[in-house]
C-alpha cells in the first residue's frame, strides 16, 4: 500500500456513486466528499448530500497494479491526467477535506468564519462552481451578499448562505 498514491477521477454523468460503489467492491479506498443539504417537501424534511465536486471523486491505488481496475470500472469516464500522467492529488488536500467532514457530510462554514473579502465558491445554483467575494451576511435571513467578477459581469449578488462554501 506504500505506493499508493491519490487520484481524481472523472465518473459518467451522475454516476459518481456507481463508480464509486464498483471500485469499493474492487478494493480501491474512495473519496466522495458531499456537503450536507436540507430538502423540504410538505410532508417532510430530508437530509441528503450534493456532491462537492460533482462528476469527481478521489480514489487512492497503486496505478502499477491497479491503473486496469480503475479505469474500466463501471461508472468511470476516466482519470484526471496532465499530459500523458494520471494527476496525483497531494494526502494534504485530501487530509484537509476530511478534517470537515463530519457525520459523513462536509460543514459549511460557520459565519464566524466568512470574512468581507474572503473568496468562497458557489456549489448550487446558476452560478454553480464560480468563484466570489464574500462581502456580508444579512441580518435575519440565512442569506449572503458577494462580489461577483467575470469576464463578462461585474456585480453584488444575494445568494442563499448554504450555497457557498470556502
Amino acid at each position: 500500500m506504500s505506493d499508493s498514491r491519490w487520484y481524481l477521477i472523472h465518473s459518467k454523468a451522475r454516476q459518481e456513486d456507481v463508480a464509486e460503489l464498483n471500485l469499493r467492491l474492487l478494493g480501491v479506498e474512495t473519496f466522495c466528499p458531499r456537503l450536507r443539504e436540507l430538502k423540504s417537501t410538505r410532508s417532510k424534511s430530508q437530509c441528503g448530500g450534493e456532491i462537492l465536486f460533482p462528476g469527481y471523486f478521489f480514489v487512492r491505488v497503486n496505478m502499477k497494479t491497479g491503473y486496469r481496475k480503475v479505469t474500466y470500472a463501471h461508472g468511470v469516464l476516466r482519470i484526471v491526467k496532465f499530459g500523458a500522467e494520471p494527476a496525483v492529488v497531494e494526502e494534504e488536500i485530501i487530509d484537509s477535506i476530511r478534517k470537515r467532514v463530519h457525520n459523513g457530510f462536509i460543514l459549511p462554514p460557520p459565519l464566524a468564519s466568512l470574512e468581507s473579502g474572503k473568496i468562497v465558491r458557489i456549489y448550487k445554483g446558476p452560478f454553480l462552481g464560480l468563484e466570489a467575494i464574500f462581502e456580508q451576511t444579512l441580518n435575519g435571513t440565512q442569506r449572503v451578499a458577494l462580489l461577483m467578477k467575470t469576464v463578462a459581469f461585474q456585480g453584488r449578488m444575494v445568494l442563499d448562505r448554504d450555497c457557498v462554501v470556502l
